[in-house]
């Protein structure tokens, strides 16, 4: 039932009202360890680095897979379809 959704967005408690925000989404970028496995660690990323330690406090990674974008497990990888429906949704839509 539509009519019983608040699509309200709610206050941020970390966030000033008023200020910009830049939602990143980056397709195929992930966090992990930083070992020198890890293609994005072992990268240069002058740009990224920049805002991770402008805000760091302000830096927020989401999961794309599993539960949280819909999907039945946690084994249950996501992808563009799924993590960009997903996405700003304000809840999880059953994908599996």
């Amino acid at each position: 039932n539509m009519g019983s959704i608040d699509w309200k967005l709610a206050d941020h408690p970390k966030l000033p009202k008023g200020k910009q925000l830049a939602v990143i989404i980056l397709d195929g970028w992930g966090e992990e360890k930083p070992d020198q496995y890890n293609c994005i660690h072992v990268a240069d990323t002058p740009t990224m680095d920049s805002l991770k330690q402008g805000a760091p406090e302000k830096w927020t990674l989401v999961k794309a897979h599993g539960p949280a974008v819909g999907l039945p497990t946690e084994d249950d990888m996501g992808n563009s379809e799924v993590g960009h429906n997903a996405l700003g949704a304000g809840r999880i839509f059953a994908q599996g």
